[in-house]
């Protein structure tokens, strides 16, 4: 079956929403959406990072409840708001990113973890009955697996064909609209087309769907139409008939100069991240200082790149591409393969945190992250804390010069208050991100490798950390800029190479880095001329 007739009546509507809008604190996630899907229709929501469509999947799913005055009407009927339950019982269904299978358990029981076991008459569960309702839920896919086996041995695609399974299951109703997350971040490219199979063979039962992806070349082959949000705002829907991938990037970027999507920034920030980085490297910078040499690991399949002395390099990349682990990889963090060679002649074969930090190469979390800090310790025991013999003189620890740097770094990078004592867990996000910050630049590293370095902090956090990457880049110290944020990249990156799939699918340096680019490399589906043609175009 292809993609579905278009001429769609108010009768055709299977949900509409007017007028959708949710406000967190400071923030407009949802502002005014009027979305229209269609009975029987593949659409597809796109968007960039922060856009608002993980927030209107949750109202959806009944986890987040709108501000007053937002209306969805849902097969005939409004849709009642913060009720999980109530959707589900109206026919909504949701498969996440994180799919929600236990790896330990078989087809038969991650299938009956949702709305309980059938039971005989003694209360015993009928396994007979599971069994041949698994059966029966995976035989509408036209599937065919041992459904007895962990599902941590099937292949991804048969864990995600449980999980769609599991959501197609009537038991409890019928499933009137599948709202698909990310469907394919898990998954090699060689099983994304059977997921599109068993997405087809859904729409055919008569189940509609909401396909959530960053991935245009999926789009236009598995959809019919495409929503766009962007900074919350509802940008409009579109056939995806006649398009091309340059026309929805135009619909998801918006206006070229890329401000348009920096609304919620406010108008001070936008001037500063808008802007290429003006550093200019010289000829010492550009020459390399550390080469990386077949970068492997549970989603990167074989990344070899260079590093000069001072230069910011970025890693930009969708959900799926290796990006997020791109940073943990590199210092050993999670499982991985590596050999690093350094202009001096010495070389690094397979890091671990401690064996990089000794080659001068630390790994800086966001402040969130576990393992990011001690937060049950002061601020002048988080600075201090990697280097401890510095601070060693024959059977004591010299306080008075762990005060001094400490004071240096408060004053240096403006921690506030200004107090050494003070509890790490007692500070603002923005505050504990320049902490983190001063701990790993006390060591005197060589590269930082950064990950998400402004996730969760403020304006004014954002900048200062801005100028110290730069200001230590111009003193010699590398960078490695891993981040889902591309206002990010932009302020500081001379370089930047994007992920897709595990592997490095194109390169932006000098005046081709801004905001458009970016994204439009992430999301360009071709490789090599055309993309290249495609991207000094926009």
């Amino acid at each position: 079956m292809g993609r579905v007739s278009l001429m769609i009546s108010n009768s055709d509507i299977l949900l509409s929403t007017s007028n959708l809008s949710k406000t967190f604190p400071s923030q407009a996630a949802l502002d005014n959406v009027n979305l229209k899907i269609a009975r029987g229709e593949i659409q597809a929501l796109l968007g960039q990072n922060g856009s608002g469509k993980s927030t209107l999947i949750k109202v959806l799913a009944g986890i987040h409840t709108p501000d007053s005055g937002s209306e969805v009407n849902f097969d005939g009927a409004p849709l009642a708001f913060g009720s999980p339950r109530e959707s589900h019982r109206r026919g909504l269904r949701f498969v996440h990113q994180a799919l929600g299978v236990i790896n330990e358990l078989s087809a038969i029981e991650n299938i009956s973890l949702g709305f309980g076991y059938r039971k005989r008459r003694n209360g015993l569960i009928d396994w007979s009955a599971q069994r041949e309702k698994t059966r029966n839920l995976l035989q509408k896919l036209h599937l065919d697996f041992d459904i007895d086996i962990p599902a941590g041995r099937l292949r991804p695609v048969d864990r995600s064909a449980i999980a769609i399974s599991r959501a197609l299951d009537e038991d409890e109703g019928i499933s009137k609209l599948l709202i698909l997350d990310e469907p394919t971040a898990a998954l090699p490219p060689a099983e994304v087309e059977v997921l599109f199979s068993l997405i087809r063979k859904a729409r055919e039962s008569g189940t509609t769907i909401l396909y959530v992806s960053h991935r245009l070349d999926e789009v236009l082959e598995i959809a019919d139409r495409a929503s766009v949000l962007r900074d919350g705002c509802f940008e409009g829907t579109e056939e995806l008939r006649n398009m091309k991938p340059r026309d929805i990037i135009q619909m998801v970027m918006g206006a070229s100069d890329g401000t348009a999507n920096r609304r919620m920034l406010g108008d001070d920030v936008s001037e500063t991240v808008t802007h290429v980085n003006p550093r200019h490297l010289d000829q010492n910078q550009k020459e390399p200082s550390m080469v990386f040499t077949g970068l492997v690991s549970s989603t990167i399949k074989n990344i070899d790149f260079k590093l000069g002395k001072g230069e910011i390099l970025g890693i930009a990349g969708l959900t799926g591409s290796g990006r997020e682990e791109f940073a943990s990889a590199l210092v050993g963090a999670v499982e991985s393969t590596l050999t690093v060679e350094f202009a001096d002649g010495t070389t690094l074969v397979n890091p671990t945190p401690r064996t990089a930090r000794v080659k001068g190469i630390v790994l800086v979390l966001p402040n969130r992250a576990v393992g990011a800090s001690a937060k049950e310790l002061t601020v002048k025991e988080n600075i201090v804390l990697p280097i401890q013999g510095k601070y060693s003189q024959k059977f004591h620890v010299s306080k008075h010069k762990e005060l001094k740097d400490v004071r240096k770094w408060i004053d240096l990078i403006d921690i506030r208050p200004r107090d050494p004592e003070r509890a790490y867990a007692l500070l603002s996000g923005g505050n504990q991100q320049k902490v983190i910050f001063a701990k790993w630049l006390n060591t005197e590293p060589r590269l930082m490798v950064l990950d998400d370095p402004t996730s969760g902090v403020d304006i004014g956090a954002r900048q200062v950390i801005y100028e110290l990457v730069r200001k230590n880049g111009n003193s010699g110290t590398s960078f490695i800029v891993c981040s889902s944020d591309t206002d990010d990249l932009v302020a500081l990156c001379d370089r930047i190479l994007i992920l897709r799939d595990g592997v490095v699918s194109a390169e932006l340096q000098g005046k081709m880095i801004t905001d458009v680019a970016i994204t439009s490399a992430m999301l360009t589906v071709n490789s090599g001329s055309e993309s290249d043609r495609m991207l000094r175009t926009l």
